[in-house]
């Protein structure tokens, strides 16, 4: 279906189920965009890469752009902060339309399309995760199999541990690719009390990390430990290890020192030497 019909069903069944007088999307310079306020929210795509052959680009990372209204300079705007529960959902739907729909240029090339979920769409969901979104991906030709949802875990929401594995299971059970990405601030105990035990008791398929995320622990022996034993959990797990944030060769031999499956970073969007062809790696099935 052409995008520009897409953008229209799209656009007159969120104005139906949300009440809205004006539609959420537009297309523009063959980019789907949508106001959000004084705002206008679009999609930004970083390659994700294998770290043994990085020409090798194993999907693309969906970004969330925030620019002010009649310029063309990205602003880091906060858009979920403010929202209520029932309005993260709508907004965290939306989000992923936008990004799904922009996507499609690049989707013949057959890789994976991580797709970032807030925690308070999976906590305000109470089941049956990924149904919604499931009629949004086969609408666009594809199949939950190539969409990889990435799940933030926070000590924000370490009370309600259970619910985001349930919601984690869920995507699971409906197909997806899943991907969990511990925050990057985290401190020692953290990483014993919360990131060990949630992959003891979810299998997913990426485990994302950010190089800040070792360079900002504390460099005694009781958190040396404590990164070793994820590290270990990680690696002897049926999962790909990512690495983000590579900007230069010192990341890079961080992301060799880890033993890192995927790499992304503007390291290799800085050279013309890392173009190549879309292949997704072997990810375990659901």
């Amino acid at each position: 279906m052409p995008l520009q019909d897409l953008v229209e069903y799209f656009n007159q069944r969120i104005s139906e189920e949300q009440g809205l007088k004006e539609p959420p999307l537009s297309l523009n310079a063959g980019k789907v965009e949508s106001p959000f306020g004084e705002l206008r929210l679009a999609s930004e795509f970083h390659p994700i890469r294998r770290a043994d052959s990085p020409a090798v680009i194993v999907g693309h990372d969906a970004i969330l752009q925030a620019f002010p209204s009649e310029t063309s300079q990205a602003t880091t705007a906060k858009v979920f902060l403010a929202a209520e529960t029932g309005s993260v959902i709508n907004l965290d739907r939306l989000c992923r339309t936008i990004h799904m729909l922009n996507y499609l240029p690049i989707a013949h090339e057959n890789g994976f399309l991580f797709l970032h979920v807030h925690p308070r769409h999976v906590l305000g969901v109470k089941r049956d995760h990924g149904a919604y979104f499931e009629e949004v991906i086969f609408r666009c030709g594809l199949s939950p199999r190539r969409v990889v949802i990435t799940v933030p875990v926070t000590s924000v929401y370490d009370r309600q541990l259970s619910l985001l594995l349930e919601g984690l299971k869920n995507y699971q059970q409906r197909g997806y690719g899943t991907a969990i990405k511990f925050d990057d601030k985290a401190n020692g105990a953290f990483l014993e009390r919360y990131c060990i035990e949630f992959l003891y008791r979810v299998t997913p398929d990426f485990v994302r990390l950010d190089g800040e995320f070792f360079s900002s622990l504390k460099r005694n022996e009781s958190d040396r430990q404590r990164t070793a034993s994820l590290l270990s959990v990680i690696h002897r797990m049926d999962t790909e290890f990512l690495v983000e944030g590579i900007d230069d060769e010192k990341d890079l031999a961080l992301a060799e020192l880890l033993r890192a499956d995927l790499v992304k970073g503007k390291f290799y969007e800085c050279s013309q030497r890392w173009s190549g062809k879309v292949r997704p790696p072997l990810i375990a099935s659901a």
